[in-house]
């Protein structure tokens, strides 16, 4: 089992649920919530709403949505496959509530590092109620590498077998060194999402 990067660039129309109603039209269900089915024209019988932290079954997979804490309504998901464990999905977040331990595969965000963000607030790449808007919506590496270790990812026990970065900001991100500084806290193979990449998803390290 594995993923596969794919980026479609954005537009006007926005970019957290862009493709969602054309996916419909073609007949594939869309699951989501109920923020995104009060704004988007879905053919009645489409979209399924969910619940935070309520599980459900699609296809062979088990889904649990929670809530994510962005300038929009948005979620994180727990997606679990006998043949893939659990895969934490979170981005569009500037933190994570819950904590779990056990997790096979993380796709995450780690939009920025704090250092390049000032660095380019002082040179006057962006302005600061740009940065404080990134700083409210985002999740920096440093968070991000928090969050994993709150997780107990690296442990002796631990039953992470891949962490993806996702989401990393064209200006306030450096992806080699978000690699190399994941893969040296928690001795774990790492990746950077970007068009092309391809992880394999197994519950056994290969």
């Amino acid at each position: 089992m594995s993923w596969e990067c794919v980026y479609r660039t954005p537009t006007a129309e926005g970019d957290h649920a862009m493709y969602a109603t054309e996916y419909a039209k073609f007949g594939i269900k869309v699951y989501g919530n109920a923020d995104v089915a009060e704004k988007k024209q879905f053919p009645y019988g489409s979209y399924n709403i969910l619940k935070p932290e309520r599980s459900c079954h699609i296809g062979s997979f088990t889904v649990v949505p929670f809530e994510n804490y962005h300038d929009v309504p948005i979620f994180g998901y727990l997606i679990h496959h006998q043949n893939m464990g659990t895969l934490l999905f979170s981005t569009d977040s500037y933190k994570i509530g819950l904590a779990i331990t056990g997790i096979s595969h993380y796709l995450i965000e780690a939009n920025y590092s704090d250092e390049l963000l000032k660095q380019n607030v002082w040179s006057g790449k962006i302005n600061k109620a740009q940065a404080d808007r990134i700083m409210l919506s985002h999740m920096s590496l440093d968070y991000c590498v928090k969050y994993l270790r709150d997780c107990s990812v690296g442990g002796c026990t631990t039953a992470t077998k891949s962490i993806t970065l996702c989401h990393l900001s064209e200006r306030n991100s450096d992806p080699a060194l978000f690699k190399r500084t994941v893969e040296s806290a928690f001795g774990i193979p790492c990746y950077v999402a970007q068009k092309g990449t391809v992880v394999e998803l197994n519950n056994t390290l290969i």
